[in-house]
């Protein structure tokens, strides 16, 4: 589409789509006037010869005034609506216009969304302005100073078992987050399998691409970058996801970014509390990993300790697993652990080195596989809720002890929980008592945004397009990619 002033012999055309558009639709005649006013500038959206939209403004000294914006009916729902406004701000910011008003029908909620999105706020009501009905108008102000660079991020999220689109305006405000989780297909296999996620995420793919548009109001033209996971993940389900971003970038010419799996979940945090900026110490726990990190700034990640053997959410998996649980782990032995005693059963708390901050959880697995297995061939009663409980408080104590002593070391009094095994009751409960001992703030993300979703990586996504980062086409999946 091209945008081009309209002229007299595109007035036939102008009035139909008005027509359409509005009961009380101005006349030929009307616009006749308004194209002889040396203040006016109205302009039309062409696309191969046929004028799909029309919207016109005024400009007098610094201020100016929206007076029309409607688009052909067949040609609706495709942005061109907001190339339009996007055209008009342009054209005002030149003019160094200080403010923009226009009036709307109270009712036209559509066009009251879309002007909120480019920052117009409510600026008072006039009682009767339109006739055909007779219905008030909504005011509206623009203060061009207050104007934002909005960024609307699209991200998709394959690395495992969930199929994830999600939008985001500007890093922090979710527009859409859809999630399609495979786990009930997994469970009957104790445990993903590769092959099966991948073609789970291809049959999903299109239908959640087409409800996160859907929920957050906006057509594919709306979207300004594509960001995606790279890794780490399972490398056919990463490949799905890729696919998907690298056809959307090339066909609609919007940048591509490729996303650490692992920096969305610290991403995440900046959703659930915008007021959150770095430095900070984060905890990240997930199923494949542990890891504790100086969040120095943005873009800049110092891992202190890392997962030497088993991560914290695997451990936990196989944990329930032996205990005749389904999966996945964490949820299960978090549920199962508040009916046990977390005392009963004195299991290792594996600390390595004396300076260390790396985690090492198969002794710990192993301890109680061993304790499992004594108790089956003494033919002794289990008490599944103490073993969960004691596994679990095991695990916390590891956790809590050297995230605290990092933070001590660092003297950071701000603290991250990130990941899905962030979700647990008792991990936030421990670190909430010790913090407030410690005069430490806690953060740790939704419960939804604590398990994979593409909102977060979409958050880590637009950090990273600021700052500069962005991939070509020939962007490869890194199935073992380090933070």
């Amino acid at each position: 589409m091209i945008i081009r002033e309209m002229n007299f012999f595109d007035l036939d055309d102008v009035v139909e789509i008005e027509k359409e558009s509005f009961s009380d639709a101005w006349s030929k005649i009307g616009y006749e006037a308004c194209l002889k006013n040396e203040f006016n500038h109205y302009f039309v959206g062409e696309n191969n010869g046929e004028i799909v939209g029309v919207f016109g403004f005024s400009v007098v000294v610094d201020e100016a005034e929206l007076h029309t914006i409607s688009v052909k009916k067949s040609c609706r729902n495709q942005g061109i609506a907001t190339e339009f406004i996007k055209f008009m701000l342009d054209y005002c910011k030149k003019e160094n216009v200080n403010n923009i008003f226009l009036e709307v029908r109270e009712s036209n909620f559509e066009a009251i969304n879309l002007y909120t999105k480019f920052g117009f706020q409510k600026n008072g009501r006039i009682n009767g302005y339109y006739e055909t009905p007779r219905e008030n108008a909504l005011r509206m102000m623009l203060n061009m100073d207050d104007i934002k660079q909005n960024i609307i991020t699209l991200a998709i999220e394959t690395s495992c078992d969930e199929t994830s689109v999600a939008i985001v305006k500007n890093g922090r405000e979710v527009l859409s987050n859809v999630i399609s989780s495979q786990i009930d297909v997994h469970k009957r296999y104790g445990g993903v399998v590769p092959e099966v996620a991948s073609r789970l995420h291809l049959e999903a793919m299109n239908s959640i691409l087409q409800q996160s548009l859907d929920e957050a109001g906006l057509s594919l033209k709306d979207i300004d970058v594509i960001c995606v996971t790279k890794g780490p993940g399972l490398i056919g389900a990463l490949l799905v996801g890729i696919s998907c971003a690298k056809s959307l970038s090339y066909c609609l010419k919007k940048p591509l970014v490729g996303v650490n799996h692992m920096q969305g979940h610290i991403c995440a945090n900046y959703i659930s509390h915008k007021e959150l900026e770095p430095p900070f110490i984060s905890l990240v726990v997930s199923g494949g990993h542990t890891y504790l990190i100086d969040v120095v700034d943005y873009q800049d990640y110092e891992i202190i300790g890392s997962t030497r053997d088993d991560a914290c959410g695997e451990s936990y998996d196989k944990v329930a697993r032996a205990l005749g649980l389904e999966y996945p782990g964490g949820p299960v032995i978090d549920r199962l652990a508040k009916q046990g005693n977390p005392t009963a059963i004195d299991f290792p708390r594996v600390m390595l080195e004396k300076d260390s901050y790396d985690f090492s959880f198969s002794g710990l697995k192993t301890a109680v596989l061993n304790y499992l297995n004594n108790k089956n061939q003494k033919n002794e009663e289990i008490i599944k809720e103490d073993v969960a409980a004691s596994f679990q408080e095991a695990v916390i104590d590891v956790l809590v002890e050297k995230s605290f002593r990092l933070l001590e070391e660092k003297n950071q009094k701000t603290f991250v929980l990130s990941g899905g095994v962030a979700a647990n009751s008792r991990l936030k409960e421990r670190v909430l008592e010790k913090a407030e001992v410690k005069g430490i703030q806690v953060y740790f993300p939704d419960k939804i945004l604590c398990t994979d979703n593409a909102a977060m990586i979409a958050t880590a996504g637009y950090y990273d397009f600021i700052n500069g980062k962005q991939d070509g086409l020939d962007l490869k999946v890194y199935p073992n990619l380090e933070l």
